[in-house]
């Protein structure tokens, strides 16, 4: 699986060339931006199925029965796309760049690739399949993804603000 918004910088050709090439099923979700979607049809081949805008009710469905959530975009800040995929127990297939590097673990929620380039890819989700099945788990997936959840964030907050109340009375 792969998606989210579909726009260049998400690099979702990637995704789609590479998985055309090896002939592995591919399902695509998100809204278009600046003819993207056409250039990834263009491109795409009988594997890659392309789903169009979803609910999220839909995205936490397909993310939860995708074997992997490929996420190839540069540079992005957090990218809550692989950690929503991660809290449906599904492992990560990102490249090392942005958030997902403190997002992803390396061998235990999913794999990196270090080039955004098709020959990358390809190692990944090869290092992937030989992978998956002895150390990334959908329970080390769910796990690492509350790490991110809002109600942690609140709570930190609130002890945060507490302690630092408490220390200056």
């Amino acid at each position: 699986l792969s998606g989210g918004r579909l726009a260049r910088p998400k690099r979702v050709d990637l995704a789609v060339s590479v998985c055309t090439k090896l002939k592995l099923p591919l399902k695509v979700f998100g809204k278009e931006f600046a003819g993207y979607g056409e250039e990834l049809r263009r491109i795409a081949g009988p594997t890659v199925e392309f789903l169009g805008e979803v609910s999220e009710e839909k995205k936490l469905k397909l993310m939860s029965r995708a074997k992997a959530f490929i996420f190839p975009a540069e540079d992005e800040d957090f990218g809550i796309i692989p950690v929503e995929a991660m809290a449906t127990g599904t492992p990560v297939i990102a490249y090392r760049s942005g958030g997902v590097v403190e997002t992803v673990i390396e061998g235990k929620t999913g794999v990196f690739f270090d080039e955004p380039t098709a020959e990358s890819l390809i190692a990944a989700i090869r290092k992937f399949d030989d992978s998956n099945h002895r150390t990334i788990t959908a329970e080390n997936c769910i796990s690492q993804a509350k790490r991110f959840s809002k109600e942690r964030f609140k709570e930190e907050i609130k002890d945060f603000v507490l302690s630092h109340v408490k220390s200056k009375n």
